[in-house]
């Protein structure tokens, strides 16, 4: 490899994302889809970091990948609150030796590149990866996204209580992930994802604009 060649790829490694146009007539069960969580030192996405993150890729036909694409755990470089280890059971120790958020930046990227991002309260985890790229110095550019718990106001299935576990029991379906783990819940909101996919296509609905359209449905 020359040196020219080398300072290519420096360069394309730090070209900003672009963000993926969708167009809105394109069916459900052609998007690219990948399913998301993280597992934070708290709640607050100016200041809190980043400990664990994964990505369940959802494949053409609505078909749920089995293994995640992505499940890391991430050194956030500052002491994880027991407040936090209590919900997600990730402490100091087990991050140690972890790469940081910098360190993995880039896989994290090529997990999400030229998807559609599908999470429960998916927000927060955007934002959380927003503040991440700003304290590193990355760039970023919001991918488009589903989120599973304004498409469940939006069909008319909102409940009080928000727990991927109850809520997929409540459509009769078998939780297969661990609550509060980054693997698990993104495989949990990947399922949930195809079931209200799946309606929507029913509906008539199924596609991008359809999907978009029904986030800003009034909740019944």
């Amino acid at each position: 490899m020359t040196i020219a060649d080398i300072f290519d790829r420096y360069l394309g490694q730090r070209l900003p994302p672009k963000r993926l146009r969708v167009p809105a007539h394109t069916p459900l069960e052609r998007l690219p889809l990948v399913a998301i969580d993280c597992e934070t030192t708290g709640l607050d996405a100016r200041q809190d970091r980043i400990v664990s993150i994964a990505a369940v890729r959802i494949a053409a036909g609505l078909s749920v990948v089995e293994q995640p694409i992505l499940d890391l755990l991430i050194n956030p470089r500052i002491t994880i609150p027991a407040r936090a280890v209590a919900v997600h059971r990730i402490d100091n120790a087990q991050v140690a030796a972890a790469p940081t958020i910098s360190d993995a930046f880039d896989e994290i990227l090529a997990a999400l590149a030229g998807c559609v991002v599908v999470g429960h309260h998916v927000g927060f985890d955007l934002a959380m990866l927003a503040g991440e790229a700003r304290r590193n110095g990355r760039d970023w550019r919001e991918p488009p996204c589903f989120d599973t718990f304004e498409l469940l106001g939006g069909l008319g299935l909102a409940a009080d209580n928000v727990d991927l576990v109850d809520i997929l029991a409540r459509l009769g379906l078998e939780p297969k992930g661990v609550r509060h783990n980054a693997a698990g819940d993104a495989r949990m909101a990947a399922d949930l994802f195809v079931a209200l996919a799946r309606k929507l296509i029913g509906q008539g609905r199924g596609t991008f604009g359809g999907a978009m359209a029904a986030h800003r449905a009034p909740r019944r």
